[in-house]
């Protein structure tokens, strides 16, 4: 792929990826979504900081220095959940491509 063509393939995040749940499960309302737009490099960027900002934790848990309960069990759902969620709009940006 030549620069020319690498810029012309501009990949952003997509709207409609939803997540952090809320309210009655049997609803699956949604709290959070990931903005429209943002450029591909940026959301990966974001990705990576909030996964290793889950490093330490999970070393922990694993190593058996720390239980993972409570407030770090929650912490680490919340920040994959995110993570996740960027994710899934930049794959939808990719398919709208």
């Amino acid at each position: 792929m030549t620069p020319g063509e690498r810029q012309r393939l501009v990949i952003t995040t997509a709207s409609g990826a939803l997540f952090h749940g809320t309210g009655d499960a049997a609803k699956q309302g949604k709290l959070f979504a990931v903005v429209p737009g943002v450029a591909m490099p940026d959301a990966l960027e974001s990705v990576s900081e909030l996964l290793g900002t889950m490093q330490g934790v999970l070393y922990d848990a694993a190593m058996g220095e720390v239980p993972l309960q409570g407030n770090a069990a929650w912490l680490l759902r919340h920040t994959l959940s995110s993570a996740k969620a960027v994710v899934d709009a930049l794959i939808e940006g990719c398919d709208e491509a």
